[in-house]
């Protein structure tokens, strides 16, 4: 089999329709109460923070005892401490319940939850609708305002969801490891942890989360080297 034959059929198991089929038909007919409430975007994003941030939260915990893992951390000096863990996760928990939780009851009151599909969508589309361009330009509008004018399927929406919370807590776990985000985007497009801790020193710039475009042709990107105490990546 020829390389241009497998990337066919690569691209066409993608775009089965099927694949997908099976947990969504168990999603959909086991939850389906709990997928229609206005508190499931909730606890979805909420629970995926705290899972996500597991692994970045046992690097600071074993500290020194993991060498290999310090040479990535970009200030080595910052230890957070158990106080700045509690509050970081007491805001969390307060910006979710008394701003997401009435933005996601207002909105499920504004257009109340329609019925499940029938049909998942193919992971070709799921994976296009997270990585679609539109969607990292229209910032605050990502789980609102995108879905509808995109058309996307619930199961790509919730797993964009996911998607986001994963790179906002990359941008902030304080570690560049070789297989950040960052690193695996080509020419330099995206910001990532280093960056985006450059603008918390430096808030005028590196505005963007994510993709840094808007910085470079508005003016406020800074390199991550730029910043007094930071630590050049290896």
């Amino acid at each position: 089999m020829d390389l241009d034959t497998s990337v066919d059929l690569w691209i066409r198991r993608l775009g089965n329709d099927s694949l997908l089929q099976p947990l969504w038909n168990s999603l959909r007919l086991n939850y389906r109460d709990y997928l229609r409430s206005p508190l499931f975007p909730v606890v979805l994003t909420v629970s995926s923070y705290f899972v996500l941030c597991l692994p970045f939260l046992l690097c600071d915990i074993m500290g020194e005892k993991w060498a290999w893992v310090q040479q990535f951390k970009i200030q080595p000096s910052r230890r957070p401490t158990a106080s700045t863990l509690l509050h970081c996760a007491g805001v969390t928990l307060y910006n979710h319940v008394f701003l997401v939780l009435p933005a996601s009851v207002a909105q499920w009151a504004w257009r109340p939850p329609v019925d499940l599909p029938d049909q998942a969508p193919s992971l070709l589309e799921l994976i296009a609708g997270c990585l679609g361009g539109w969607e990292l330009v229209t910032v605050g509008f990502w789980t609102t305002l995108n879905p509808v004018i995109l058309r996307c399927h619930l199961l790509t929406t919730w797993a964009f969801m996911v998607l986001h919370v994963y790179v906002s807590i990359e941008d902030h776990c304080g570690y560049d490891f070789p297989w950040s985000t960052s690193r695996l985007i080509p020419f330099g497009i995206y910001g990532g942890p280093s960056k985006h801790d450059v603008h918390h020193q430096k808030p005028n710039t590196n505005f963007a989360p994510h993709f840094s475009h808007w910085d470079k042709i508005f003016g406020t990107h800074a390199d991550f080297s730029f910043s007094t105490g930071m630590k050049k990546n290896i």
